[in-house]
């Protein structure tokens, strides 16, 4: 059973224009901002990396991998204008590692949202995962197919602009540091950069089916770069103080990529594919009192040989807390603690 280890960090920056301009009275009238309170409540989270092998001469052939990890817990705070949420990885119960072998998982990631913008920096380390496929028959109670010899590491960023930014606020499901007074939308447009990097010591794929797979059944090393842009569009309906937001993004992406099969060289390939990016939140936004679920999932998929690389990211967030009234030192701004000349 592994000790409890950092494994994500979310971090909210607001930004945005000075009070009392007319921005911000024609925003007032459709967003409601907290920046004078701050709060503290539980956070628990999970983080998915998942990804599947496909043969591209038939979708049915398909191997699954899936990391083996518990939930995260721990506390979301926001103070001095900047949300900050720490959670710690739970130990899993010796019959679950038995079962699914053990993973080790390392996870990083750092969000600013401001009001015409949004960004986002990930890097995920992943070893040790167990397999699924068609056909697979697991008595209950017994071990799953394990590779504990492969390892994934995932770096990436992006940034996206608003353009509604008067009237639709996506600080407001995510983070709580305002909330949407009427139901709004607005147009994205993100730009994607991410590295992705995958070793094993022997073949993804069973030698037995290199056959009937086709090129690419052998590889046991990848490594990718992208850089994608990626139009969209959120949407939060409001019901009083309750809320709902459905945010989606697809575009292409240029990947840059190089893979080895286990009896060959390296090779080097230059793809154009897709990446997409869907969000979903839904809660209440009360004065005092917020409380609220989110799922986050990004997608994208890389073909090499005859065989596709299909890697799915997924975020499940629930967070609640309490806002209290600034005084003192606490109606300080982060900015405020800057060194100016």
């Amino acid at each position: 059973m592994g000790r409890p280890v950092l494994i994500g960090v979310l971090l909210g920056l607001a930004f945005g224009a000075n009070a009392g301009t007319p921005h911000d009275s024609l925003r007032s009238a459709y967003v409601h901002s907290y920046s004078n309170y701050f709060f503290l409540g539980p956070l628990i989270k999970k983080n998915d990396l998942g990804f599947d092998i496909v043969s591209a001469n038939d979708a049915k052939k398909t191997y699954t991998f899936k990391a083996n990890h518990s939930v995260s817990a721990g506390f979301n705070v926001n103070l001095f204008d900047v949300n900050l949420g720490i959670v710690f990885g739970i130990p899993l119960e010796a019959g679950s590692e038995q079962v699914y072998g053990k993973s080790e998982v390392r996870d990083l990631q750092l969000t600013a949202i401001g009001r015409q913008w949004f960004a986002d920096v990930y890097g995920q380390k992943y070893s040790g995962f167990y397999v699924q496929y068609p056909g697979l028959v697991v008595p209950a109670g017994q071990p799953f197919p394990q590779r504990p010899d492969l390892a994934t590491r995932n770096f990436g960023m992006s940034f996206t602009y608003i353009f509604n930014h008067e009237e639709f606020s996506l600080r407001a499901p995510y983070l709580f540091s305002e909330r949407q007074k009427v139901g709004k939308g607005s147009f994205l447009f993100s730009y994607v950069l991410s590295s992705f990097d995958l070793q094993a010591d022997s073949a993804l794929i069973p030698a037995g089916r290199w056959p009937e797979w086709g090129d690419g059944a052998a590889v046991n090393e990848l490594r990718f770069t992208s850089l994608g842009i990626a139009p969209g569009y959120s949407h939060t309906f409001v019901a009083k103080k309750f809320f709902l937001n459905l945010t989606l993004a697809f575009g292409p992406a240029h990947y840059w990529m190089r893979y080895k099969e286990q009896l060959s060289r390296a090779r080097n390939d230059i793809r154009i594919d897709f990446y997409s990016l869907g969000r979903v939140g839904l809660g209440y936004d009360g004065d005092r009192f917020f409380g609220g679920l989110s799922f986050t999932t990004q997608s994208r998929n890389v073909t090499y040989g005859r065989t596709t690389f299909q890697n799915t990211i997924g975020t499940i967030r629930i967070v609640a807390g309490f806002r209290f009234k600034e005084e003192g030192l606490l109606k300080k701004k982060a900015i405020d603690f800057i060194p100016r000349p």
